[in-house]
């Protein structure tokens, strides 16, 4: 019998453009009983359990693509990433390095190890891994604020000032990367530009408690 020429494949299709995951899922994995050695089931089995956030089976089931396709870049990308969405931020920095060590061109590999390495308290190696991925797209959104964020918990706040205002440039009302340009520049003593970007928080998000105690601070500072 032809894997892909069944009845619950189709149906499990069906469900899936209305939005009827779980069931979808269910019926692929039951298929997959029958075929345990299928990368395409596997893959469907395991990119359906990312979405649905049951990332320890989305997990296994990559691990187990993994051994039949020992040296897919796309499948170590995706088990990478899973695994950092689990919090297994040691063990996704092992595929991500995996990944690189193939010589495989993957950029946002560096994204998710740079965030690995940021979870674990590595700034330095965090910062190196945004380095390497500006090769690729220095104009990253992500890249330029993952980086101004790892910049500023490591201490260089001047650089991490720059990688902000240059987010900024793009998206001036992104609320998070104004917050973390004020706190930078309030580490940098520059309390006049800190309250500034502040304000500008608060006035875009007025239910923002962090930005309005610092605010508050630095107005009586």
């Amino acid at each position: 019998m032809n894997e892909f020429v069944d009845d619950r494949i189709e149906e499990a299709f069906g469900l899936m453009l209305d939005g009827n995951l779980k069931e979808a899922a269910a019926l692929i994995e039951e298929k997959l009983e029958e075929y345990p050695d299928s990368v395409w089931l596997l893959l469907e089995a395991a990119n359906i359990n990312y979405i649905l956030c049951e990332m320890t089976r989305s997990i296994g089931y990559y691990e187990r693509l993994l051994k039949l396709r020992p040296e897919s870049p796309y499948v170590m990308y995706r088990l990478g990433v899973a695994l950092y969405r689990s919090t297994q931020f040691t063990a996704a920095v092992e595929v991500f390095n995996r990944i690189i060590d193939s010589g495989k061109q993957l950029p946002m590999t560096y994204l998710w190890l740079g965030l690995s390495y940021y979870h674990l308290g590595n700034e330095e190696k965090s910062i190196a891994s945004y380095r390497k991925l500006f090769e690729y797209g220095p104009e990253t959104v992500m890249a330029n604020y993952y980086m101004g964020v790892a910049l500023k918990a490591s201490g260089k706040y001047k650089e991490a000032i720059k990688f902000f205002e240059k987010l900024l440039n793009k998206n001036d009302s992104h609320v998070s990367a104004l917050y973390h340009l004020g706190r930078a520049h309030m580490k940098d003593f520059n309390y006049e530009k800190a309250r500034i970007y502040f304000k500008m928080v608060m006035d875009l998000d007025p239910e923002n408690f962090n930005a309005a105690e610092m605010f508050e601070f630095l107005m009586s500072a």
